[in-house]
C-alpha cells in the first residue's frame, strides 16, 4: 500500500538551500539592479563605439587609398606639384592610414630627387615607422641610406642598406645593392667588407650587364684607395 506523500512545510521550503540561493540572487539583483543596468548600457556603449570607430577606419582607408591613386595619376604625368599637394592632403587627412604612410613616401622620394635631403629626410622616416609594401621599404630605406652619406653618417647608411636588401625579391636586385652597400662600407674605410661583398656578388652574378657596371664601378673605387 502507497504512503501518503509526506507534507512539505513552509518552513522547510525556506530552509531549502537552492531556494534560499535562488532568493538571494534574486535579493541581490533587485538591490543592485540600477547599477547592473548602468552596466549594461555602458557595456553596449562602448560595443557600439568600437563598431563605429572600426567602420569609420575602414571608410578612410577606402578615401585615402582613392587619393593616393589620384596622386599616383598626377605624377606619372609629371604634375608634381599637384600631385605632392595630393599626397599631403592625404597625410593631413589620412595619416594613420597605409595610404598616408605611402604619401610620406612618394612625398621624400620627390624631395630626395631634386636633392632636397633635409626635406626628404622627416617624409622618408615616418614612411618606414609602418610596414609597407616591400617596393616602398626597400626604396624608403636606400634613399635614406644616400642621405646619412651625404650627410657622412657612414654607420647609419650601412644600416639602412641593410635594411633595404631585406626587402628586395630580386636576386639581381640584391646583388646590386649589396655591391651599395660595399661602397658604403668603403666610404666607412672597411675596405675589407667592401672588397668581400664585391668578390662574392662578382662570383655569384657574371652575366648581368647592370651588375657587371656595379662590380666595375666598385672595383675602381677600391683600386684608387689602393692606389693612393
Amino acid at each position: 500500500m502507497l504512503k501518503p506523500k509526506r507534507k512539505i512545510t513552509s518552513k522547510e521550503i525556506n530552509r531549502d538551500p537552492f531556494l534560499e540561493t535562488i532568493y538571494a540572487v534574486k535579493e541581490h539583483f533587485n538591490s543592485k539592479k540600477q547599477q547592473y543596468i548602468k552596466i549594461g548600457i555602458s557595456a553596449l556603449s562602448f560595443v557600439l563605439l568600437l563598431f563605429f570607430l572600426n567602420q569609420n577606419s575602414k571608410s578612410n582607408a577606402i578615401e585615402a587609398e582613392f587619393g593616393l591613386s589620384i596622386g599616383m595619376v598626377y605624377l606619372e604625368k609629371g604634375d608634381i606639384q599637384n600631385a605632392m599637394l595630393q599626397f599631403q592632403q592625404i597625410i593631413d587627412e589620412y595619416s594613420n592610414t597605409a595610404a598616408g604612410y605611402s604619401s610620406s613616401f612618394y612625398i621624400g622620394k620627390i624631395h630626395f630627387d631634386k636633392d632636397e635631403y633635409d626635406l626628404a629626410l622627416p617624409y622618408l622616416e615616418r614612411s618606414i615607422s609602418r610596414k609597407n609594401n616591400d617596393f616602398i621599404n626597400s626604396s624608403a630605406y636606400h634613399a635614406l641610406a644616400e642621405i646619412y652619406v651625404n650627410k657622412n653618417q657612414f654607420d647609419k647608411a650601412i644600416d639602412s642598406q641593410k635594411k633595404s636588401i631585406n626587402y628586395i625579391n630580386s636576386a639581381s636586385g640584391v646583388a646590386i645593392s649589396r655591391l651599395k652597400l660595399g661602397k658604403f662600407y668603403l666610404l666607412n674605410g672597411d675596405k675589407d667588407i667592401a672588397k668581400n661583398l664585391l668578390e662574392e656578388v662578382s662570383n655569384e652574378h657574371s652575366s648581368n650587364i647592370d651588375i657587371k657596371n656595379e662590380i666595375s664601378y666598385l672595383s675602381g673605387l677600391i683600386l684608387s684607395l689602393e692606389v693612393d
